[in-house]
């Protein structure tokens, strides 16, 4: 029983890590392209307006170094929105997967034959699963 029990607490665990890391990149693939989208169709607006507004008050040069400022500065603000933070639930579900797998391969010598076999299988295929996903 205690292995079906690790087992479970193990694909638990990688099932919330999993739901979590897709969760958060799918949050960041989306962010990012509405972020693009509306940044382009805004700066196409802006840029004109407000070019040729600067122009008439700065000239040309000085202008266009200032839209260009302004481009700088959207570009960092929009990248600085899209990066992603740290999980705290995603790290705790990564530990508590590494910690079951450690105790379903360690050795004891109080477990029967079919047991330790079970466990060097069901092991194996986790292994793989990990490495698979990676």
């Amino acid at each position: 029983m205690r292995l079906l029990r690790l087992l479970s607490t193990a694909a638990q665990a990688e099932a919330i890590l999993l739901r979590r890391q897709g969760a958060g990149m799918a949050r960041t693939i989306l962010l990012s392209v509405i972020a693009g989208v509306f940044g382009l169709a805004m700066l196409a607006l802006l840029h004109m307006a407000g070019w040729m507004w600067l122009e008439q008050r700065y000239g040309p040069i000085t202008a266009t170094l200032l839209v260009a400022l302004a481009d700088g500065l959207l570009t960092v603000i929009l990248l600085l929105m899209a990066r992603g933070g740290h999980d705290p639930v995603a790290e705790e579900a990564l530990q508590l997967r590494r910690q079951s797998i450690s105790l379903l391969t360690s050795p004891s010598a109080l477990r029967p034959q079919w047991e330790r076999l079970a466990m060097e299988v069901c092991g194996m295929i986790i292994d793989r699963m990990t490495r698979s996903r990676r």
